[in-house]
């Protein structure tokens, strides 16, 4: 099993590159690892903030001035993957409407 430590270790001290996300997938214990936000930093892609999803749990995972953090953990025990999935885009968006939840939509 891989836990977040292993992964935040894996990471850049800085923004990570999304081609290194990319990369990430092919480990086989890594089902997911997405950019949330990212934008243009010479020349290529970087982002702040990712989702990585494993068997046993999802994390979103922050860098700021002090490195990278653990925003949210999701546990996967005795859940679909999917399940797990969407609970971490929804913790992932946090405070941005990057999903509108059902209750925003209009009539």
């Amino acid at each position: 099993m891989l836990d977040e430590g292993a992964v935040l270790d894996t990471f850049p001290d800085s923004p990570v590159p999304t081609t290194a996300l990319a990369d990430l997938e092919g480990h086989e214990a890594i089902l997911t690892a997405i950019p949330i936000t990212a934008e243009a930093h010479g020349g290529r892609e970087v982002s702040e903030r990712v989702l990585v999803q494993t068997e046993a749990a999802a994390i979103v995972a922050v860098y700021e001035d002090d490195g990278w953090t653990v925003d949210h953990r999701i546990t996967a025990a005795n859940r679909d993957s999917g399940e797990v999935f969407q609970e971490a885009m929804l913790r992932a968006q946090g405070d941005s409407s990057l999903v509108e939840s059902p209750d925003d939509t209009e009539p």
